[in-house]
């Protein structure tokens, strides 16, 4: 097949270009507290939170294989769909506001670090708009444009941290720390916003 690179490069501008990973914005929002929250749009946090996600993904789409046998063969149908979980790599300021937060969610899930929890744990959560649950929260994904505009949203609900990765110190290095942090959620969904306000079928 003959094919031509001004055919190509052409191809790709009717699409914008190509969606760039760089471009993009990540908010994580603990629904039962805000304190708890980081991200573009919450107003309780530092407005450098978001800036300091240096990096996230778009979550996989994922359909377990249910094998059959029958006959000495066997067959795969689709199964359960599975949620892996999603990590992100945050950079340290020295204010350690993000890690701080983390750890406060976390020890709200599970109590302090000596074992303890606190008596209320696992209770109705009252207040405006509150329901019973044990601090989940929901993170979103923004795809940008080379134009600044949201072209995607990928929203994950019912999340909370898993994980919160170790900070290495080493004299030899004069780099920024940086560390990961791990959450588990029940499922994404998606859409293309009609305007940058998230809008996400959650279906």
């Amino acid at each position: 097949m003959a094919f031509t690179v001004s055919n190509f490069k052409s191809g790709l501008a009717a699409g914008g270009g190509g969606a760039r990973p760089a471009l993009y914005e990540v908010s994580i929002t603990n629904s039962h507290d805000t304190s708890l929250s980081f991200g573009p749009t919450t107003a309780s946090t530092p407005s450098n939170a978001s800036l300091l996600v240096k990096s996230a993904s778009i979550p996989a789409a994922n359909i377990a294989p249910l094998a059959v046998n029958y006959a000495g063969r066997a067959y795969k149908w689709s199964g359960f769909r599975t949620y892996d979980n999603w990590t992100v790599t945050v950079l340290n300021d020295e204010d350690f506001a993000i890690r701080n937060k983390m750890m406060e969610w976390m020890r709200v899930i599970s109590g302090k670090l000596d074992g303890t929890r606190n008596k209320d744990f696992g209770s109705p959560i009252t207040g405006s708009g509150a329901s019973a649950g044990y601090y989940e929260g929901n993170a979103t994904v923004k795809q940008l444009g080379t134009d600044g505009k949201v072209k995607q949203v990928y929203k994950f609900y019912n999340l909370w941290p898993t994980e919160l990765a170790e900070i290495a110190v080493d004299w030899s290095s004069d780099a920024i720390q940086e560390y990961t942090i791990g959450f588990a959620y029940d499922y994404w969904g998606h859409g293309a916003p009609t305007s940058e306000v998230n809008v996400v079928d959650g279906s």
